[in-house]
């Protein structure tokens, strides 16, 4: 699975697993900001949409619209992607010796505890030479179902895995956001004004060509203007 065949001199992004948190005002802005980074990506991307039941969609939001392919699309409610302790302990205790405590062992109990619709997704991927783009669009509904201490063990197992997490947060950053390699702020609210919005880093470690502190504004970012200019307009 390749990425956009055509990302300029900016480069593509993401050559190593990595995890980003991308927040701001207007969810459909971040949806296709997002869009743009996973689709340039060389090891492609899987989408996940948090979504409660019957809830109406945004006219703009890139699903409404048919640019995400539906194989490489899955929506789930909340209640779906809560973890999964009781496998988790399971799998620590059983066929295990009194005295075994290694990383590993520790490594895998996290994974396990990622939400079984994220495990599928990962154990079906196909290796590539870079990382897939893991995507949870409107983790925002999750919150309620996770402490801002279990979020960094769960990117751990991720990242360890071999993808890039990168979830999409519509609201005010939480104290969670810390867990994650590179954390952004989209300062916008109307989508169509887009090439005033500036992506503000307020942490960055990924390789490839991500945006570095203090930021750039999306006008600057060459993949990101073709696929913002498509959806939205100039």
């Amino acid at each position: 699975m390749s990425g956009d065949q055509g990302v300029g001199p900016f480069g593509r992004p993401f050559q190593n697993p990595t995890s980003v948190f991308l927040c701001g005002r207007s969810g459909v802005l971040l949806d296709w900001v997002t869009l743009a980074f996973a689709s340039a990506a060389e090891g492609g991307y899987f989408w996940t949409d948090v979504r409660l039941p019957g809830q109406a969609m945004d006219p703009l939001d890139p699903m409404a619209k048919g640019a995400i392919p539906g194989d490489r699309l899955s929506v789930r409610t909340p209640r779906e992607l809560t973890t999964d302790d009781a496998l988790a302990n399971a799998a620590i205790t059983s066929g295990l010796r009194s005295d075994e405590h290694l990383p590993e062992v520790e490594q895998l109990a996290d994974f396990l505890r990622l939400p079984p619709p994220t495990q599928a997704l990962i154990a079906s991927r196909t290796p590539s030479a870079a990382p897939p783009v893991l995507v949870l669009s409107n983790a925002h509904r999750l919150a309620p179902f996770y402490s801002a201490e279990s979020v960094g063990p769960l990117i751990r197992a991720l990242q360890a895995s071999g993808v890039v997490v990168f979830l999409v947060f519509p609201d005010a950053a939480p104290v969670g956001r810390l867990a994650f390699d590179n954390i952004w702020h989209l300062d916008a609210r109307d989508p169509y004004a887009w090439r005033s919005a500036k992506l503000e880093v307020e942490r960055s470690a990924a390789s490839g060509s991500v945006p570095k502190a203090p930021g750039l504004f999306l006008r600057e970012i060459p993949f990101v203007v073709r696929v913002l200019e498509r959806a939205l307009g100039s």
